[in-house]
């Protein structure tokens, strides 16, 4: 009898041990693989989706926009309506199913490609557009530094309050990027140390190209959200006067 018990709970224990190591070694699907972007095959079924849309109502299913909004979140995917016609729900990367990103469209014009706005950097750069607007209905004028581009300016992040100079993470590399103020007001990110690694162990070729962000959004499914555009001056990006 005691024999039975001991082997009763050794199977009891044994059980327990390999749900709690299942949970862990199968967690639930965020819909990121291991770099922390969405899986292709979620990026494929919302591009599927697009273009079967595209080619049944001959434009793309994107949400309203006004003439202001910046390139890479312009174009933004409008899935209430691609569901329940041309996908079941949204991707779980999908910040409207509960994920981190916004799906997205580049080259709308020619042949629109699916692409992501990283939602957690967007939320940080408006936050801190937010302290800087606060800022300015005490003070009458932004806490500007220093103009480092066309109509692109630093900020005195000490006046803000702010201990070191406010940044983002790359989502392409493991770096910091600088938030910058452009004439209007609002919060840009400078994405250059990016566009410069690109160059450099990518080599594209890039003589055409009026703005170069392209060779981010080439190589990358996110795109360079709260940009402007760059050229290439020395051989290095720097930003334009070109406001898009």
């Amino acid at each position: 009898m005691l024999d039975l018990l001991r082997s009763l709970r050794l199977c009891l224990t044994t059980g327990f041990l390999l749900i709690v190591l299942t949970g862990c070694l199968y967690p639930q699907d965020s819909g990121t693989d291991p770099g922390g972007h969405p899986h292709s095959e979620q990026l494929q079924s919302v591009q599927t989706a697009v273009d079967e849309y595209q080619q049944q109502y001959g434009v793309p299913p994107i949400q309203d926009f006004d003439e202001h909004t910046n390139l890479y979140e312009r174009y933004q995917v409008d899935f209430q309506e691609l569901i329940p016609g041309f996908m079941q729900e949204a991707p779980s990367s999908a910040f409207e199913n509960g994920g981190e990103y916004y799906y997205t469209l580049i080259n709308v014009e020619e042949d629109p490609e699916v692409r992501v706005i990283d939602a957690t950097i967007l939320q940080e750069a408006r936050d801190f557009e937010r302290d800087i607007r606060e800022y300015k209905r005490s003070n009458e004028f932004p806490p500007i530094d220093d103009m480092v581009g066309p109509g692109v300016f630093s900020i005195d992040y000490e006046r803000l309050g702010y201990e070191d100079q406010p940044t983002v993470e790359s989502p392409y590399y493991a770096t910091s990027l600088p938030l910058f103020l452009d004439e209007t007001g609002q919060v840009i990110i400078d994405y250059s140390s990016d566009l410069n690694r690109i160059l450099q162990e990518v080599n594209p070729n890039i003589e055409d190209e009026e703005d170069i962000r392209s060779i981010l959004t080439d190589e990358f499914v996110v795109v360079p959200v709260l940009s402007r555009p760059y050229t290439i001056e020395n051989g290095e990006p720097a930003f334009t006067d070109v406001r898009e």
